[in-house]
């Protein structure tokens, strides 16, 4: 479970997004209107002195996707739970590259006696960062919804902020039940 954490913690000092990709997948025999109560899996991270730092990012995160919940009727109970979320993410360094073309190749004169080829050049290297939303229904301990977002991340906490809410409302865009209220 540490693992987990850890891997959740690693994406929240910056969790906006400069592009957003989003995909879903669900269950298609399941009724999600016969469920009414939820919870977050939880994760208890105070005892890793470095990621106390990433509590206020978790917390932003858990806040957001709580905030859609509620507004598609669904009451957060702390046991017994019809719906588990369990949240996932995760960060990796990447680096962006583009491919060399024979426009690139320096002109050349004299014997055309060489050999030319297409090779990945080194542009700079970004921050990717992907968060996971798996709904389980507790009762059957089945996945029955899951939603994923996928997108480079911004070096600004601040923006990684305001991004990070639109990204949880991009996650939930596609859920089978319709937010009610606001």
């Amino acid at each position: 479970m540490k693992t987990i954490a850890i891997a959740i913690l690693l994406l929240l000092p910056a969790f906006g997004y400069s592009q957003v990709l989003v995909s879903y997948n669900k269950s298609d025999d399941v009724d999600f209107s016969k469920y009414k109560t939820y919870q977050i899996y939880s994760l208890d991270v105070k005892d890793i002195p470095k990621f106390k730092t990433k509590k206020t990012g978790l917390d932003l995160l858990i806040g957001e996707i709580h905030k859609q919940m509620v507004a598609r009727g669904y009451e957060k109970v702390k046991e017994n739970a019809e719906l588990i979320i369990n949240l996932g993410v995760v960060i990796s360094e990447e680096a962006q590259t583009r491919e060399t073309d024979i426009r690139d190749a320096t002109p050349y004169m004299g014997q055309r006696n060489y050999h030319w080829e297409s090779q990945e050049v080194l542009v700079g290297y970004y921050t990717e960062g992907t968060v996971t939303l798996d709904l389980v229904d507790t009762s059957e301990n089945e996945m029955i919804w899951q939603a994923v977002s996928k997108g480079a991340l911004s070096k600004k906490r601040e923006k990684n902020i305001k991004v990070g809410k639109k990204v949880v409302q991009k996650l939930f865009k596609k859920y089978p039940v319709k937010a009610t209220k606001k």
